[in-house]
């Protein structure tokens, strides 16, 4: 019975044993487990979380980057279109100034244009009135000329009435 020992497996005893489990083996294997276990957990969970952790603070902070640089946007947005309705306004207003400029501009111009056209049409007047007034001269010293002219020719000639008819004729001729 020697090879009949050797060949005997010690059978569990316990409630391990109903199950078929062997405590001795199954003590090495938890303590193999928790040794896998805390060596996972050193060395590849620990860096896992770690890494984890920083992806998301690094996407909480894009997130946060991404929030600021909307709110930027909108407030630069904001800024663009109070700095484009300021310039309209600035260019209404300009507008406004020089229309009312050249519309003072067109009344004096017009003022002016009147008072240089009364002063010429005055001046006119004026030279007008004063040739009216050397032709008047004019005309009257040509008919006192032609009148001693025509009597120095009836005292010096006899004239009859037809001579004298003849000279009032001519004396009219050259007042016309």
């Amino acid at each position: 019975m020697e090879t009949n020992e050797l060949t005997e497996v010690a059978e569990p005893t316990g409630a391990l044993g109903t199950l078929g489990i062997d405590g001795g083996i199954f003590v090495a294997q938890l303590v193999n487990f928790l040794i896998v276990l805390l060596v996972l957990w050193k060395f590849a969970y620990k860096p896992i979380l770690r890494m984890l952790d920083e992806r998301s603070e690094r996407i909480e902070k894009s997130m946060k980057d991404a929030e600021h640089v909307e709110r930027r946007v909108a407030a630069l947005e904001d800024e663009r279109k109070q700095v484009v309705s300021e310039a309209r306004a600035e260019a209404a207003k300009v507008m406004e100034m020089a229309r009312t400029d050249a519309e003072a501009l067109k009344a004096d111009t017009v003022e002016k244009a009147r008072r240089e056209v009364e002063r010429v049409i005055v001046g006119g007047k004026a030279q007008l009135k004063s040739e009216q007034e050397a032709m008047l001269r004019e005309a009257r010293k040509e008919m006192i000329e032609i009148a001693v002219s025509a009597a120095k020719k009836i005292l010096t000639e006899g004239v009859d009435d037809k001579k004298a008819a003849s000279l009032a004729e001519e004396v009219v001729r050259k007042l016309t």
